[in-house]
């Protein structure tokens, strides 16, 4: 699903204009959306009072705009307005000027008061800088809104976004105005769908501003418009790949695991049960000796190994260790390294080793947990990343790096300060030093692929919730990204479908067991439903 910051919201509203569109018949659309879904929310909720806050600029002409339809309509009516608005240009000025012509006096925002009723935000727009100095005008009048709706029970309605949210990548002021629901206008705003902007939107609706679908699609491809997309399951059902009827194990791929360390098994079963569970052909688990019996008792489907113990003749430990993954490698499809692997230990003396032979051989690749521990070392760093820039230009195929914030901050100490504010940036900026999709895991998963001709696809997800805020969780996401890689699905594909997925299956197992009670086990247990929901059960 497409998304759009403020400069193609700019471009896509000036091409409307010269085709002839005028930017106040814009303004009317978004408006009546408005004053339409306002008054809807008035006869839900049996609201008494309706509240428009009113900003300088477009974004408050929305709002006086729609106040003016609400006139006769809503139940005690009031309009709170900036100071600057007085000093509003062009059409936010006329609709305010039409509002004090029917005998609509605006209040300043020093007047508002908390209060039950529906609040409908019109402050700040898609040209909001999260970054620039706050007004104390605005906190004070954001702190009241926000205790309304917690105090009084007040609904809010965005216009656009929530003011304090920054259309582009999400990033939120210091004081933010919080939203029951938001009506987005032309395509939804990518800051709505990225955290940690997604928590203040509420619910999002998205209005067309009724401009046609083939005039925006012309625009965005003639002007070469380039945004991140919000990944749903609209995407999946497309993508549905077939599993032919007179298929056997060989035609699913063989997925290659190094995973586990002594108290983690459960890392390592949990992901080569999502492995298995996800339709791979064969899923082949590489363990420590001390943890085999474990996991050989707990997923006797899986086809579990142990790592050599002793040398071969007069080797070493290390080398008959890496003698026997790189023959793992060898006869696998993918590979998936790291879930609960630990750090190197005299029985397992040098798994970098293993990580290079996996980043240099696996045709496809993730590299997920303890594997990226080992990478993100400071004295390994720098070669860790040469030897995944070195893997996609002998011709292989990008390895898929999936980091929670904790970890990326160690893979990427350049843009540590940013992850909590900028996601979209950071996995760019992460996927660019690796030449990897990033798959930087948390709310609102962003998905990084490597650029390409000055161009870079991100894709931004949807799915998921609290509930798999849990250790295991990754470690389920990590096998059926190596799952859907092994059955040979194109890049794009297996990552996006494997990120929905875990995040879908999470969705309808927390409507029948709670978020809260939610467990790794129970996203395993969820993704029969989530495949047959998209159309992936054949």
């Amino acid at each position: 699903m497409r998304t759009i910051g403020a400069n193609e919201q700019q471009i896509l509203e000036k091409a409307a204009a010269d085709a002839g569109i005028p930017t106040l018949l814009l303004m009317e659309s978004a408006a009546h959306a408005v004053a339409e879904r306002a008054l809807q929310l008035v006869a839900e909720h049996d609201l008494q009072q309706v509240m428009v806050l009113c900003g300088a600029g477009n974004n408050g002409g929305d709002g006086f705009a729609a106040a003016r339809m609400l006139l006769g309509r809503a139940p005690d009516l009031q309009i709170f307005e900036a100071e600057a608005a007085e000093d509003n240009q062009g059409d936010a000025h006329l609709n305010r000027q039409i509002c004090l012509n029917l005998g609509i006096t605006p209040q300043p925002f020093s007047a508002f008061e908390p209060s039950d009723g529906l609040i409908i935000d019109a402050v700040y727009g898609g040209g909001f800088k999260a970054d620039r100095p706050l007004s104390a005008e605005f906190e004070r009048l954001a702190r009241k809104v926000n205790q309304a709706r917690m105090e009084q029970g007040a609904l809010v309605l965005a216009v656009d976004l929530p003011s304090g949210v920054q259309a582009d990548h999400g990033q939120v002021a210091p004081t933010v105005i919080q939203a029951d629901e938001t009506l987005s206008f032309l395509y939804i705003k990518t800051g709505l769908v990225s955290y940690p902007g997604r928590k203040a939107a509420g619910k999002v609706r998205v209005h067309d501003l009724d401009l046609p679908e083939s005039f925006l699609d012309q625009v965005w491809q003639q002007k070469g418009l380039h945004t991140p997309s919000a990944l749903t399951a609209e995407e999946l059902r497309a993508w549905r790949p077939q599993r032919p009827t007179d298929a056997h194990k060989g035609t699913f791929g063989r997925l290659a695991i190094l995973a586990g360390s002594p108290g983690l098994a459960g890392a390592a079963i949990l992901s080569g049960r999502a492995a298995e569970m996800s339709g791979a052909g064969y899923v082949s688990l590489t363990v420590p000796t001390e943890i085999y019996t474990a996991v050989l008792e707990a997923a006797p489907s899986l086809l579990s190994a142990p790592l050599p113990e002793k040398p071969l003749g007069q080797g070493t430990i290390a080398a008959a260790q890496l003698d026997f993954w790189k023959q793992q490698l060898e006869s696998c499809d993918a590979a998936m390294v790291g879930p609960g692997m630990g750090k190197s230990t005299p029985s397992r003396p040098d798994l970098n080793s293993l990580v290079l032979a996996a980043i240099a051989e696996a045709p496809r690749l993730v590299l997920d947990a303890d594997g990226l521990n080992l990478l993100a070392e400071p004295d390994f760093l720098e070669a860790g990343r040469a030897a995944l820039r070195a893997r996609t230009q002998s011709g292989l195929e990008p390895a898929i790096l999936t980091p929670h914030p904790g970890e990326f901050r160690r893979l990427c100490p350049e843009m540590a300060a940013m992850v909590e504010r900028d996601r979209i940036a950071c996995a760019e900026t992460l996927a660019a030093l690796t030449a990897s999709v990033v798959v930087l895991k948390g709310a609102g998963t962003v998905i990084a692929f490597p650029p390409e001709q000055g161009t870079q696809e991100v894709w931004i997800n949807t799915s998921g919730n609290s509930g798999m805020a849990k250790a295991g969780s990754g470690d389920v996401l990590s096998g059926l990204l190596g799952s859907l890689l092994a059955q040979r699905l194109p890049l794009r594909e297996a990552v996006c479908g494997a990120v929905y997925l875990h995040g879908f299956a999470a969705d309808l197992q927390a409507e029948l067991l709670t978020e809260r009670a939610l467990t790794p086990e129970d996203i395993i247990s969820g993704l029969p439903d989530a495949f047959r929901q998209v159309g992936w059960d054949k």
